[in-house]
């Protein structure tokens, strides 16, 4: 009896590892078809040759495409997951470094975490996560063109 137990248990930890796998690949299938049919919105509305591509998770989730277009230059497309596009000229607000300086300048994050674009109630933000000085992570949201404060917000880590 001993040993149907322990048959039953390994047959059930193997499908829940074999679900578990195959949720994962579905996931991930998934999020790949979203990322092409952003780039192929992007290319498609600005001719946009793709150079970088990294994902937003704010109040909507947002594809954001580094590229560069003829008729724009180097520009910014961020596409949502119905394939509505919003195109920002890079020349028109700070470079990734530049909004690293301003918060390292302004307020001191003690570890960088992440440097993002993305965007809030339709405003181009730079999303800064950083810990600060009580181990807090915080979220910092500096508008595209100025650096100044959109939003910010502390969670404090427990371990």
């Amino acid at each position: 009896m001993k040993k149907w137990w322990i048959i039953l248990g390994i047959a059930c930890i193997g499908i829940i590892l074999w679900q578990s796998i195959s949720l994962y690949n579905k996931i991930l299938l998934n999020r790949d078809a979203e990322q092409e049919r952003a780039v192929q919105a992007a290319q498609n509305d600005y001719h946009l040759k793709v150079h970088q591509m990294d994902y937003y998770h704010g109040n909507q989730a947002l594809n954001v495409l580094s590229g560069t277009s003829g008729k724009y230059g180097k520009v910014y497309a961020l596409v949502n997951n119905k394939g509505k596009t919003k195109l920002v000229k890079q020349s028109e607000g700070l470079t990734k470094q530049q909004m690293k300086k301003y918060v390292d300048k302004n307020l001191k994050p003690k570890e960088w975490v992440n440097l993002r674009l993305g965007m809030e109630n339709n405003q181009v933000v730079w999303e800064a996560v950083y810990l600060d000085d009580n181990g807090r992570y915080t979220f910092y949201y500096g508008d595209f063109q100025t650096g100044e404060r959109y939003k910010k917000y502390s969670i404090k880590q427990e371990i």
